[in-house]
């Protein structure tokens, strides 16, 4: 059985970002994980991420869908993953003490308020990442999102790492020569 992988948002984000550092490693990865027949996996989240700026006034349309399905299997939202999510969402909560009401202040500025509610769409989204990767049993997710790559950590998820898109045996395991010599013998 084929590995599976996953890519978050970011990943997607520096592939299109004019001055990646992680452009030419991304290519390099996918590269490997084609001959390595894995499955690249995605959220419909990252192409709604995605579709934002394509969206924007005097933003050029583009079939975002179409591009990252070339590259991923994009999966849905379903139920399993939202609840998912939201056990992880609460988990996070908890370790954090969280404390909605505690956290307002009564004289929050504008600024505050709007970091406040950007932090929180930042872990839920992270939230439904993880929590995709993990029912499509995918061990590795590449992400470019310092806070994602604690998650597993904070969350102490043992079957999931999350690592930087780089190639090579440092982020996945993958036997080259056996990759040939099964390449060779499917050619017979």
């Amino acid at each position: 059985m084929a590995r599976t992988v996953y890519f978050d948002t970011t990943i997607f984000i520096q592939m299109g970002a004019r001055r990646s550092k992680h452009a030419k490693n991304i290519r390099l990865l996918v590269k490997e994980l084609k001959a390595e027949k894995a499955r690249i996996y995605t959220s419909i989240l990252t192409v709604q991420e995605l579709s934002v700026a394509t969206h924007r006034k005097g933003a050029v349309s583009r079939d975002v869908y179409g591009d990252i399905g070339k590259m991923a299997r994009i999966y849905g939202l379903t139920k399993e993953v939202a609840l998912t999510a939201a056990k992880r969402e609460a988990e996070l909560k908890d370790l954090a003490g969280f404390d909605e009401d505690k956290r307002k202040k009564k004289n929050e500025s504008e600024e505050e308020k709007l970091e406040r509610i950007c932090e929180n769409r930042r872990r839920k989204w992270d939230c439904f990442h993880i929590a995709t990767a993990q029912i499509l049993n995918c061990g590795t997710v590449y992400s470019t999102d310092g806070d994602l790559k604690k998650r597993p950590k904070q969350l102490d998820l043992k079957h999931i790492k999350i690592v930087d898109p780089e190639p090579g045996p440092g982020n996945y395991e993958i036997d080259f020569d056996a990759a040939e010599q099964q390449r060779k013998n499917n050619e017979l």
